[in-house]
């Protein structure tokens, strides 16, 4: 059995005397599910004007009644009359999944690269007490390991594409079993969808914490002894299958400061609120960079408040990076421990692995 106390304790210390590792933390916490922030609000517009004279218009001027008119105008038909304009939803559609596509490219190209620079940055640290740079350690994730890592993740993600499916066949057994004239088919099919809708859902998340656990070791194959991904997945489940009631405890007790951190998280938020305010004039200097370059783009293809909504789009984004920056370097502190805690358990394990039964002394009567 491994030492949990001492690999935990050897993760904080990495983490407090690694700082070039915050870096890398910090980058995972962004993109690999540290925190996440959204905002919503809501405006309602009256046409008619009160007695007091809070008439928007008049408070805003030509700015107000500009984009009024360019909304009415542009906006308004979209939604009077949709089906004159199924040309115009149709590239919105694509310009819309083409900007996903590209976000989720940058994140993922980031998110794989941090993560093996750090799980091969904390291997090397362990095996000779070597820190390196940063331009060190990027160059350790920037290699062919880090796609066989996300190659990894694919396949070990496939569950969810068979449960969406599952799911939606479901939904239209539910949804033609109410439309039935048959009262006794549609109340079966309707006791049936839902029943394997909650078995199946129960089933799939039993897997997916399965594979998220076994994950650890396949991609700490991949990242430390340059496997294959044939050989990742065959290493890994072999060093899980000898080490599972080690893998199982270690699971519980990160699941356990997962959920500490979680609600630390939560009281975080509302302790930094001094720090957003202070960080507020820091971010909307760094977004009125991207913000402007946009504008100025855009306003060789739009004219009037289209070219200023697009600018503020894209500057919204680094607005909101700069303002939350405190609570995601947290975030990377807890995304550098677990990541060193696996690590360090994973070199454990292969330790006890290497120790063959008949290297062990003999037993004394």
């Amino acid at each position: 059995m491994i030492e949990i106390g001492k690999i935990l304790k050897r993760a904080w210390h990495i983490l407090w005397n690694y700082r070039v590792l915050w870096i890398f933390g910090f980058i995972l916490a962004i993109t690999a599910g540290g925190n996440n922030a959204g905002s919503s609000s809501s405006y309602q517009f009256n046409n008619n004007r009160n007695t007091g004279g809070n008439d928007p218009t008049s408070q805003f001027g030509p700015l107000w009644q500009g984009t009024n008119d360019w909304f009415t105008q542009n906006v308004n038909p979209l939604f009077d009359n949709p089906g004159a304009h199924i040309s115009t939803f149709i590239w919105i559609g694509v310009a819309f999944l083409l900007f996903i596509l590209v976000v989720g490219v940058i994140m993922s190209f980031l998110r794989y690269v941090s993560e093996a620079a750090a799980i091969r940055m904390v291997d090397e640290y362990e095996q000779t007490g070597t820190k390196m740079g940063f331009k060190q350690g990027w160059k350790l994730g920037w290699n062919r390991r880090a796609f066989r890592m996300w190659v990894i993740d694919l396949v070990v993600n496939l569950p969810v594409i068979v449960f969406i499916a599952v799911l939606i066949g479901l939904g239209f057994l539910f949804f033609f079993s109410v439309i039935s004239a048959n009262v006794g088919l549609a109340v079966g099919g309707v006791i049936s969808a839902i029943g394997c809708a909650f078995l199946i859902i129960f089933a799939f998340i039993i897997l997916m914490v399965f594979l998220s656990l076994l994950r650890v070791f396949f991609i700490r194959v991949a990242a430390l002894e340059d496997a294959s991904i044939a050989d990742s997945f065959r290493r890994g489940w072999d060093l899980f299958k000898n080490n599972w009631k080690s893998a199982v405890l270690m699971w519980l007790v990160m699941l356990g400061i997962g959920f500490g951190y979680g609600i630390a998280g939560m009281i975080l938020f509302f302790v930094l609120i001094p720090a957003y305010i202070v960080l507020l004039l820091p971010a909307a200097l760094v977004a009125a960079i991207p913000g402007a370059i946009t504008l100025g783009i855009a306003s060789i293809f739009a004219s009037g408040p289209l070219a200023w909504i697009i600018a503020a789009l894209v500057a919204l984004p680094f607005f909101v990076f700069v303002i939350l920056a405190p609570l995601t370097l947290i975030g990377g502190w807890y995304q550098i421990f677990s990541t060193s805690t696996w690590t360090l358990t994973y070199r454990e394990m292969r330790a006890l692995d290497a120790v063959k039964p008949e290297q062990l002394p003999p037993a004394t009567a």
